[in-house]
């Protein structure tokens, strides 16, 4: 770089360098002429033969031009001088730091980083200028080292973006307001760009058994996807760039963690999000759907199996009395025969059970319901099935939290749930082993649990789908009523019954029961 035509104003305190046509140019340096170095004269020497030629070149530049030497300004075009609203005379010989937030010292890729760099090359930096009236300026520019007999100067030139940057900065602030908005969604909805998620909400992290979105771009939206559909969801990402409305829902699956999860999702295109295109889509996970279909379901089974029960069981109920009576006075007169009198009455018996069962699937009676002590309970249906277990070698292993909460609740029909499985423990263990009841509190959840472990047989998963399915048992000489009374009574406590069983290894009934049913005053 060589600037002339420039005469040097030996007075030490005039600190400028001055046009032969006495036109002030702004040069200044903070040295004296007896300290300054050869090197630094050289340079001035060189300015001076081109100055006048570069002077109103750089005086028309539709950019912010400068010089620097020792963080000082030593030269600056008129625009530049006006982007900061000061005059060129009131930045020539001021320290860089001056026309610089503070904040600006701390970016990566700042002024302030290149000023102290050694690298020759061109560079791109950031700029916060401090303008005159105190407002921010926000420059980008590239800046040159020049070195000139080992000193180095730095030629720079910068663009206001003030406009750009505050208008990204609303664009970054609006993106923020909408992740705001997305992340109080109870559906998962993901953000992608060409397929890479840059944004999930809570529940979208959750789905996918992720934390956190980082890393989340490193794979594409599509390997989510079952393999058959993804080109299904190619196409409605297409149609949804295209046009101005959203996709409709349809029905895929997605492998998540090496499980299958059938789920539904629409997808919308958003315009300018964060300055690139992008891609909304709403997930909706259909498994509590199914569930819930299923749990209906089984509900009007056990509908239809109550309507019933309160059609025919008293009809039934009047000639068992009669058949045991007279089965009874039979056996008293046909002594010799009393064996096949025994056989008739165990299973008039057996009949009569069948038929309270079905009794007990009639309209239940809420004013029964008050506080009790679930321990207590329990450990009355332990007393009364111990004597089977013994029969059976099975030890009886009763476990539970100290302190526990009284449990507002139907007594007599918990009884007859805990009867019911545990019972079924029992006899699943032909060849003895042990039966664990272990009780304990969730105040999260505000739930008892009621955990039964047995080693027995198991049940295989065909049959698990199936629980609570009227006639459904694995005994010989089952019923499956039992079960299915079992599970309305829990759905009548407002519970769940939990079953995990695995053939051969045995079964685990996971019964919870939350502490306060309100709604049964309106019941």
């Amino acid at each position: 770089m060589e600037l002339s035509n420039f005469t040097y104003d030996s007075n030490p305190n005039a600190s400028l360098l001055k046009h032969t046509a006495a036109r002030n140019y702004p040069y200044s340096y903070s040295q004296s002429d007896n300290t300054k170095s050869n090197s630094y004269l050289k340079f001035e020497a060189l300015i001076k033969e081109q100055s006048n030629f570069y002077s109103v070149l750089m005086d028309h530049v539709v950019a912010g031009v400068f010089v620097i030497y020792e963080h000082t300004f030593i030269y600056v075009n008129s625009y530049f001088a006006q982007l900061l609203g000061y005059a060129v005379e009131e930045i020539i010989g001021q320290p860089v730091e001056r026309f610089i937030e503070e904040e600006d010292w701390l970016l990566p890729q700042s002024f302030e980083g290149i000023l102290d760099s050694e690298i020759t090359k061109r560079q791109i930096f950031r700029w916060n200028g401090k303008h005159k009236n105190s407002s921010i300026v926000y420059f980008e520019g590239k800046s040159t080292s020049i070195k000139h007999d080992g000193v180095i100067y730095y030629l720079s030139t910068v663009q206001d973006v003030t406009i750009k940057y505050e208008k990204e900065r609303e664009l970054i602030r609006n993106a923020k307001m909408y992740q705001r908005m997305l992340m109080t969604i109870p559906e998962p909805i993901y953000i992608t760009v060409d397929y890479s998620i840059i944004f999930a909400n809570r529940h979208g992290l959750d789905l996918l058994g992720k934390r956190h979105v980082s890393g989340l771009s490193e794979q594409s939206f599509l390997d989510y996807f079952d393999e058959k559909d993804r080109a299904d969801v190619m196409h409605d990402f297409q149609s949804a760039l295209l046009l101005e409305e959203a996709t409709p829902f349809r029905q895929q699956q997605m492998i998540i963690n090496n499980r299958v999860i059938e789920v539904e999702h629409s997808s919308v295109k958003i315009e300018n999000y964060i300055g690139r295109t992008a891609i909304l889509t709403v997930i909706r996970d259909l498994t509590e759907r199914r569930q819930d279909e299923e749990r209906l379901v089984r509900s009007e089974k056990l509908s239809v199996i109550g309507q019933l029960a309160a059609g025919v069981a008293h009809e039934i109920r009047n000639p068992l009395t009669a058949l045991k009576g007279f089965t009874q006075l039979l056996r008293n007169k046909y002594t010799e025969h009393s064996y096949y009198f025994d056989i008739m009455g165990n299973e008039i018996d057996r009949i009569n059970l069948i038929v309270n069962e079905f009794m007990t699937l009639a309209k239940p009676h809420y004013n029964a319901f008050q506080f009790n002590n679930i321990v207590s309970i329990v450990q009355s249906v332990l007393s009364i099935l111990d004597t089977q277990a013994t029969l059976y070698g099975v030890e009886l292993d009763f476990q539970a939290q100290q302190n526990l909460p009284n449990l507002y609740c139907n007594e007599n029909q918990l009884k007859q749930v805990f009867i019911n499985v545990i019972k079924n423990a029992i006899e699943a263990m032909q060849d003895g082993g042990r039966v664990t009841i272990a009780i304990r509190f969730e105040p999260a959840e505000q739930m008892l649990h009621v955990k039964i472990q047995d080693q027995g047989v198991g049940m295989p998963e065909d049959v698990q789908r199936r629980i609570g399915e009227p006639f459904l048992t694995t005994k010989e000489k089952g019923t499956g009523l039992g079960l299915m009374v079992s599970s309305r009574i829990i759905e009548e406590h407002k519970g769940t019954m939990l079953i995990t069983s695995k053939a051969g290894e045995g079964t685990l009934i996971d019964i919870q029961l939350p502490l306060h049913m309100e709604y049964m005053s309106n019941g």
